[in-house]
């Protein structure tokens, strides 16, 4: 399960416990973005306001996002931090990553899924050797409150893990205006928040 994280929130939780008990999956990797490719087409769209905004957010280093990705998932044993993104040059490919990851357990014999939100889901036949990536891994979607309900692409299987409608930009938007954000993160996600002053 890739992502920027930026940050992780409670939703995020969810997502991988839905999708560990539906799939019966022995492990998720958590895999923080360094910087991902799509993010980064999305800010050249931007109004000038909205990456003035975006830039408070870009303070956040990949360290500190993969920080609040380990204090996350501490309790949680099936549940593992990775850093191939963070330890590689960005842009952040998820073609390059799995072949990198399924090169690390080269040796077992594992079924690999990539846990995505639907909203993704629609975008990963525009994504880097889509048609590659798609025979390596199962892409599932993972529903999105009150997102767009548009066919997936062929190839894409949906699970039905129900998650809350939260995402990082409105909790990073909550921060900048002083608003309480205690319920949408974990409690350790939360004090690291605090006590780096992220976000504002």
């Amino acid at each position: 399960m890739g992502g920027t994280f930026n940050p992780v929130h409670n939703g995020h939780l969810l997502l991988a416990e839905g999708a560990k008990k539906l799939l019966k999956l022995d492990q998720v990797l958590w895999i923080p973005a360094h910087i991902a490719p799509h993010k980064t087409e999305a800010d050249k769209s931007c109004s000038s306001f909205d990456k003035a905004q975006d830039e408070r957010s870009r303070s956040v280093s990949p360290e500190d996002r993969a920080e609040m990705v380990e204090l996350a998932i501490r309790d949680h044993p099936s549940f593992q931090l990775s850093r191939v993104e963070l330890e590689r040059p960005p842009p952040s490919y998820t073609i390059d990553t799995v072949r990198q990851i399924q090169e690390q357990f080269k040796d077992s014999k594992n079924e690999w899924f990539l846990l995505v939100g639907s909203d993704t889901a629609r975008e990963l036949p525009t994504w880097r050797e889509y048609d590659r990536l798609k025979q390596l891994v199962q892409p599932i979607a993972i529903p999105r409150p009150g997102k767009n309900s548009d066919p997936l692409p062929a190839g894409v299987r949906e699970i039905p893990v129900k998650t809350p409608d939260i995402s990082s930009s409105e909790i990073r938007e909550l921060i900048r205006q002083g608003q309480p954000i205690q319920s949408l993160v974990p409690e350790p996600v939360y004090r690291y928040i605090e006590k780096r002053r992220l976000y504002r």
